[in-house]
């Protein structure tokens, strides 16, 4: 028995995944809840200050994604303590040390900000 079946071409966009499609979004998650809306936000925001989606590659998205959602975590954790709850403040301290090293992994600088300057520059600049 044989078939004449077309072949699946593997580079549609309709055969891969949302994530792979450059969507920010994630599976099961309402992306139009406030986390949702503040995780696909941040996620867009990481991406342009790195050049824009379309000059990242699978594994800036990946740590884009890891960032802003331990970003959204730390988020929560603060807005619970300016309501005075109760916090794990280790998990908290955590979330934003794990967030400072995907930052750095994925060097992103804020915009406009200052080249550093060298010591020689500085010693030039007091004489």
């Amino acid at each position: 028995m044989s078939t004449n079946r077309t072949q699946i071409d593997g580079t549609s966009t309709r055969n891969r995944s949302a994530i792979s499609n450059g969507s920010w979004r994630l599976e099961g998650v309402d992306s139009r809840s406030a986390l949702g809306r503040r995780f696909r936000d941040l996620c867009v925001s990481f991406a342009n200050d790195l050049g824009g989606d379309a000059s990242l590659n699978e594994p800036q998205r990946a740590l884009i994604r890891q960032v802003a959602a331990v970003t959204v975590e730390s988020e929560k954790l603060q807005a619970s303590i300016v309501r005075g709850e109760d916090v794990d403040h280790e998990n908290l301290v955590r979330l934003n040390n794990l967030q400072a090293r995907l930052v750095k992994q994925l060097d992103i600088k804020p915009k406009g900000q200052k080249p550093k300057r060298s010591l020689a520059d500085i010693i030039g600049a007091a004489a």
